[in-house]
């Protein structure tokens, strides 16, 4: 009977033919023969191999016209009224301070996300900054290379908050933005854009939010356009509205709703989001107190699935801040708990107005569910960098019999942690190793991203080890299991780049354990290629550079010592200031 039901099925179901590929997909699809989404200015194959999505020339009209209103908006000046924070500065001018870092090194047709930040050097020390500043005019952030923008398609029914032209304009922006490079290795394209829609839903009842999102928006599409973006109207207003909140918390607050806290914690995301890439640390270690305030003082049942992935945003930044001198908070402590597994949305659903249906969704899902708990091991791995960098020479005394003492008894606990993490590894991981995920199981592109996005999370961890043994036993040899990690870097990287086209380059999250590696490989020809690997990778980590020749002066130091040097001294010695890498 069975049989029978099968057959009918069958017959009465016939396989539905595939569509022929589109033609008007990224130019980066038809090369790699696959079925683009058609998703700009990057599309979802090329979101999660990280490569660079390219598109046949199209007319620019209604980017010349945002960009005249662009530049008249950069005509208008705001005065603070001093109710809030201090403000960030925006003064953008040339990063002169950095060797080679001008625009005309990195391609005209890189359309990636992470080409408007730049990915590490967000991390200013603040004592230095001020003195570089006044000294030379110059701010860390630099010329950004423009990206693709495609028209608007925004749903009327977002925009009825946003009654300004101006406003109308910076939310259909940020309708189109695609997973910011702080949270890219945590979040799938389809579950930023679930996200993506429940931020724009809490920017049309909540004022705060509102400002910030505006705020974020503005300051990207300033860069977008070259032109000094004026968002502080909007960071101001938003930072005004957070502190006023915060002031009036007390300690157990029940009254506060799910929905507020989730208001104020969006709010204080997008303004340290904000800090970190302007160069603000003193703000940005600020909001993210705030943020931890708030966490601390409210009723931790009334967090909803919403709020701990904000949670989980905001630990990121705090991890990435904790570099540059911040307190690491949300580190600290039994909050792991917060770590959110799963997404605000279902897995299947996608962002209210999209057009993209069939196999493509389909295999967005997959590729959600399968990577799914790689997001957490992730997550995680990041918190270790925190931790350990609160044990360096810069967070903590160092030196006497008592502080070493200290330090390695609070290294052992986190090597014990990193050994019990590598335990509770996603068991597609090993397959993932392997190589053994293949057409025979997945198509190819999702068998191809999925192993190239765990091998990048498995190079996280063993860097993890290297980090811990040079900040807590920098006098001593490697150990046999920080020599395994990197001999694990080290093979993984070849096989990453042996696997893929001879154009592609290592994913951005492999720039950390490329340095963590290069720091401790003696061999010449090893280092070229780390080298090469890093200068490879310009289009993607616009610090790349700079990193590569801080690099090559730990090399160099050390050769010449014979013994370990401290990674960011050596950036306050070449560039007089200090950005995280991650």
């Amino acid at each position: 009977m069975n049989e029978s039901v099968r057959s009918n099925s069958s017959a009465g179901s016939p396989t539905p033919r595939r569509p022929p590929r589109s033609k008007s997909g990224c130019l980066t699809c038809r090369r790699r023969k696959v079925r683009c989404n058609e998703h700009r200015p990057r599309c979802s194959h090329c979101e999660r191999l990280n490569l660079e999505c390219l598109w046949r020339p199209i007319q620019q009209t209604s980017r010349q016209a945002t960009s005249n209103l662009r530049q008249g908006h950069g005509e208008l000046s705001f005065m603070s009224n001093g109710s809030a924070a201090p403000l960030p500065t925006s003064e953008s001018a040339s990063a002169a301070a950095l060797p080679n870092m001008s625009g005309a090194s990195y391609g005209a047709n890189d359309n990636s996300f992470n080409d408007i930040f730049n990915y590490a050097s967000f991390m200013w020390d603040p004592s230095i900054e001020d003195n570089m500043m006044q000294a030379s005019g110059n701010s860390p952030t630099g010329h950004m290379p423009p990206f693709q923008v495609p028209e608007p398609n925004m749903d009327s029914r977002a925009l009825v908050a946003f009654n300004q032209a101006g406003e109308k304009e910076l939310m259909e922006y940020f309708t189109r933005t695609v997973v910011p490079p702080i949270i890219a290795q945590v979040e799938t394209e389809l579950k930023w854009s679930s996200m993506r829609q429940l931020l724009i839903s809490m920017a049309t009842a909540s004022p705060m939010v509102r400002y910030a999102i505006l705020a974020f928006s503005e300051l990207l599409m300033g860069r977008e356009h070259s032109v000094v973006p004026q968002y502080q109207q909007y960071y101001q207003k938003a930072a005004a509205e957070a502190q006023r909140y915060v002031s009036g918390m007390s300690p157990g607050n029940e009254s506060t709703s799910a929905a507020t806290l989730e208001y104020v914690l969006a709010t204080l995301f997008f303004l340290s989001y904000i800090d970190l890439l302007e160069g603000g640390i003193g703000n940005a270690h600020a909001h993210l107190k705030h943020a931890y305030d708030v966490f601390c003082k409210v009723d931790k049942s009334q967090f909803r699935m919403v709020g701990k992935r904000l949670v989980s945003w905001i630990r990121l930044l705090d991890a990435r801040a904790v570099s540059a001198g911040g307190e690491g908070l949300f580190l600290l402590g039994s909050n792991e708990d917060l770590i959110d597994q799963s997404s605000p949305a279902t897995s299947i659903e996608v962002a209210e107005g999209s057009t993209d249906n069939g196999e493509a969704d389909i295999e967005d899902v997959l590729f959600d569910a399968l990577y799914q708990p790689g997001f957490l091991f992730f997550q995680k791995i990041q918190s270790f960098m925190g931790r350990i960098s609160l044990i360096d020479p810069w967070h903590r005394s160092r030196g006497t019999v008592k502080d070493e003492t200290e330090v390695m008894s609070i290294a052992a606990k986190i090597g014990r942690d990193l050994t019990s993490l590598w335990e509770q590894r996603p068991p597609l991981m090993d397959y993932a190793l392997s190589g053994r995920l293949t057409s025979a199981h997945l198509s190819p592109s999702l068998a191809f991203a999925i192993t190239r996005t765990f091998r990048t999370y498995y190079a996280n961890y063993h860097a993890s080890k290297i980090h811990l043994h040079r900040v807590a036993y920098k006098h001593l040899p490697l150990s046999a299991e920080t020599e395994a990690s990197v001999s694990n870097i080290r093979s993984t990287a070849r096989v990453m780049v042996e696997g893929s086209l001879e154009e592609e380059f290592l994913p951005v999250s492999m720039l950390w354990p490329l340095l963590m590696w290069g720091s401790e490989e003696n061999d010449a020809k090893m280092q070229g290629w780390i080298h090469g690997q890093i200068n490879r990778m310009e289009k993607v980590a616009t610090n790349a550079e700079i990193t590569g020749q801080v690099l090559r002066e730990v090399q160099t130091r050390q050769e010449a010592l014979k013994q370990r040097v401290d990674i960011r001294t050596v950036m306050h010695d070449i560039f007089n200031s200090c950005f995280a890498i991650v």
